[in-house]
């Protein structure tokens, strides 16, 4: 049987989602797309946790990979909209952990550039991530957004560090926090 592990690439306007399956054999495809996120007041960030919790509900996850936000911009270009923005996105980042954490399930984060590095593509552009995806996923479909992908990138790393994890730690959840999610 699979284990799942549920990536989320946070956004300040959209958050892209990736349910990977994993086994001895690999990562497949499970689920991917994309939240939209409103953040304009208290209605909007309540649309994206029922969503977000949906998609835990759905997927059941072992694990739950979150892309932690970090941003550097070239000074001469960086302004209020760029700040907007990476705020926002920490901000949706944090919220996906809490929700996944209150639920009793495991978090995992990491940025996207030690992800690019874990897949072998650091310095490489959208391209050489999008293809390193669809070498390493089985059944990623050959069109997805650029947000799906790099939650799967997120999640297939996750994946990848858990498979090196010494062997007493586990994937599984206990059974009364699985009966139980608060």
């Amino acid at each position: 049987m699979d284990t799942i592990v549920l990536g989320f690439d946070p956004g300040a306007a959209r958050v892209g989602w990736a349910a990977l399956g994993a086994d001895a054999r690999g990562a497949r495809h499970v689920g991917s797309g994309v939240l939209p996120v409103d953040l304009a007041g208290d209605s909007g960030l309540d649309a994206l946790r029922a969503a977000a919790g949906a998609l835990l509900s759905r997927y059941r996850p072992a694990l739950v990979a979150v892309e932690r936000v970090v941003r550097v911009f070239p000074r001469p270009r960086f302004g209020p909209a760029m700040a907007s923005e990476l705020c926002g996105a920490s901000w949706v980042g944090a919220e996906l952990a809490g929700l996944a954490a209150a639920r009793g399930l495991i978090v995992r984060t990491a940025t996207l550039q030690a992800v690019r590095s874990t897949l072998g593509c650091a310095r490489a552009g959208d391209a050489a991530l999008a293809a390193a995806v669809r070498a390493r996923v089985v059944g990623w479909p050959a069109r997805s957004s650029e947000h799906a992908r790099d939650a799967a990138a997120v999640a297939w790393s996750t994946i990848r560090e858990e498979a090196s994890a010494p062997a007493s730690q586990s994937w599984v959840m206990s059974a009364e926090l699985d009966r139980n999610p608060p």
